[in-house]
C-alpha cells in the first residue's frame, strides 16, 4: 500500500513538472490571470475557523472554535462560488460539499494548509446536476460544532443561482 502510495505521489510531482498547458506557450503568470482565485470574504471568514485541542480519556480531540466574526454569519443569507465535491457516488445530488478547488485538484496541495469546505443541502429537497464548472449557491450559514459526522460549516436551504 505505501509502496503505491510513493508511486502515485511521484507521478503526480512528474506530471506536474510537465503540465501541458505551459508547455503550449502559456505561462505560468498568464495562467494565474485566467485562472480566478474563487475566494471572497465570506470564503475568508470561513477560513478563520480553528480547532481547540483538548485530551479525552487518553485522546486526542478536536473542537472546532468559531471566531465572532465567523459567528455573525450564522444565521445570515449568503452566496458563494465554488466547485461541487459530490459526498457520495452520484450525477444529481441534493447534498454536497463546495469548495475553493476543483475536485480534480489536490485539496492538500498547495500553500496555507487545507482550503475551507462547506456542506450545501439544496431547498425542497431539489436535485441537481454535479458540475465541473464552478456554480454560485445562495442559502443560510449554519455552524456546527456538534455532530462530528458531518463538516463544522452549512449553507442551508440554498439554491443554485449559477450552474
Amino acid at each position: 500500500m505505501f509502496k503505491q502510495f510513493i508511486l502515485v505521489f511521484l507521478f503526480v510531482i512528474a506530471g506536474s513538472k510537465t503540465n501541458p498547458v505551459f508547455s503550449q506557450g502559456v505561462t505560468e503568470s498568464q495562467h494565474l490571470v485566467d485562472h480566478k482565485p474563487l475566494m471572497n470574504e465570506v470564503w475568508k471568514t470561513f477560513d478563520t475557523m480553528l480547532y481547540k485541542v483538548n485530551k479525552v480519556n487518553g485522546k486526542t480531540v478536536y473542537t472546532p472554535y468559531f471566531p465572532s466574526k465567523l459567528v455573525k454569519l450564522d444565521g445570515t443569507s449568503v452566496e458563494l462560488q465554488g466547485y461541487m465535491v459530490p459526498l457520495k457516488a452520484g450525477l444529481r445530488h441534493n447534498r454536497f460539499l463546495l469548495s475553493v478547488l476543483p475536485v480534480q485538484q489536490c485539496m492538500f496541495c498547495g500553500q496555507n494548509g487545507i482550503p475551507p469546505m462547506v456542506e450545501v443541502t439544496l431547498s425542497d429537497n431539489n436535485k441537481v446536476w454535479l458540475k465541473e464548472n464552478p456554480v454560485i449557491v445562495k442559502g443560510y450559514v449554519k455552524l456546527n460544532e456538534k455532530d462530528r459526522s458531518r463538516v463544522e460549516i452549512f449553507i442551508r436551504d440554498a439554491a443554485l443561482l449559477k450552474q
